[in-house]
Parts: C-alpha cells; structure tokens; sequence
C-alpha cells in the first residue's frame, strides 16, 4: 500500500487532504483513482487508512477508514553534528540514519565548522521520504545550528566522539542511550572536547581508524538503536 505523509492528522479525524506535493505524486506520478486505498503517516507515531475520495492532482481528498497509534521507541535517539561542507554528505546521513531511528539530529556551531547555514528544508523533505520507504512512524527533529557551547550546557552527560588521545569508551560497550557529540571535518577543538568533559560528557573510541564525519555519526546511531 502507498503511504503519504499527512502531518495534520488525529485519531479523530474522519478525512484528510494531501498537500499540493503529496496530491501530485499521488495522482498523476503513481496514477492512484477515487476509492483506492493508501496509508497517511503523521510523522508522530499515528498510521491511518484512508480511501480517495477525490483525485484531484492538487488537493486529493481522502477518507480516514482507520487509525492506529504507535508509541516511540524507549530510547530516544539524538544526534549532535557539525554539518560538513558539502551537503550530499549531510543528506545521505538524514536518509539513513531516519531509516535506522533517529529522533532527534541538532546541528552544532564549532571552532572548525566549515559551513554556517543549512536548508532544512531539503532536508526535512529527504527524511519525510526516508521515513515513507521504511515505513518509520516518527518523523525525526531537525534543528538550526547552535552554538556548541549552549548545547552541551543544555544537554549535559552525554557521549563525544573525537581523535584526541584519551582514555575512552568503546562503542560497542554503550549501554545506555545518550545524546552523542560528532565534531566537524578538522575534529572539535581542544577547548570544546574540555567544555564537553567539564559538562559530563564521556569520550568514546568509534573506531581505530579515523572516520569521515557522516561515517562516523551513522555508526553512533545505529549503536544507540540497538541498547
């Protein structure tokens, strides 16, 4: 069954309608007519059944046959990055850490950033698709650049991925979930991994190779979906 996404809808809502993007790729790109059945996906846990009502290639109408609420996974899964440069690496990194379980990506301002702006937009687009083909139901959050500094005294005690030498935990022995530092293409600075430590942060050894930046942030995510 095709599924859609419908971020508006409830438990009790008896029709929906998609938006302009949705209608189109619904109407004219998979040729779907009135009475067809689909399922729509909130991005928050609820999956509906609906019927076409009217297949207009604008604003398809549906009708909410059924609904069923799935509740999140017990550990949420939050993921800190500098974005790289270039954004192909960024966008690969939305779609399959979406498909894996991803609850939550910030994007962080550091020392060694090498780009200062993102368009969520494309990005929210990229996991909104990704949560479709694998049929996820939440909707991972994406949010601005902030400034190192602010997010690690915001969210203390987690984990922080870096190349400096230090005793540190190996990935594999993680049993808790945690939000999870990954630095920038030339590493945290010095001064940002002490911030880290200061605010209860634990180094951990992701590899014994040195990894790309998006490499190294899907490995932590799929550690943190198997605790």
């Amino acid at each position: 069954m095709h599924l859609f996404y419908a971020p508006e809808i409830t438990n009790s809502s008896l029709e929906y309608t998609l938006s302009e993007e949705e209608s189109k790729h619904c109407v004219r790109v998979l040729r779907l007519k009135q009475g067809s059945k689909v399922e729509l996906l909130n991005g928050k846990g609820l999956s509906a059944i609906a019927e076409i009502d009217d297949d207009h290639p604008k604003k398809c109408r549906l009708r909410i046959l059924s609904s069923e609420f799935y509740p999140p996974a017990k550990q949420e899964i939050h993921l800190a990055l500098a974005p790289t440069k270039n954004m192909d690496r960024m966008e690969w990194l939305v779609e399959k850490a979406t498909e894996i379980g991803l609850s939550k990506l910030t994007f962080l301002k550091c020392d060694h950033n090498e780009r200062g702006q993102l368009k969520l937009d494309r990005l929210e687009k990229i996991a909104i698709s990704a949560m479709k083909q694998s049929k996820r139901y939440y909707l991972p959050e994406i949010s601005e650049i902030i400034p190192f500094k602010s997010f690690v005294e915001e969210h203390p005690d987690g984990y922080i991925g870096h190349c400096y030498p230090a005793t540190k935990l190996e990935l594999a022995a993680l049993s808790e979930s945690r939000v999870f530092l990954i630095g920038p293409e030339g590493d945290f600075s010095e001064n940002e991994v002490s911030i880290a430590l200061q605010n209860g942060y634990e180094a951990v050894s992701l590899s014994d190779f040195r990894l790309r930046t998006e490499t190294a942030a899907l490995s932590s995510v799929m550690k943190l979906s198997l605790i």
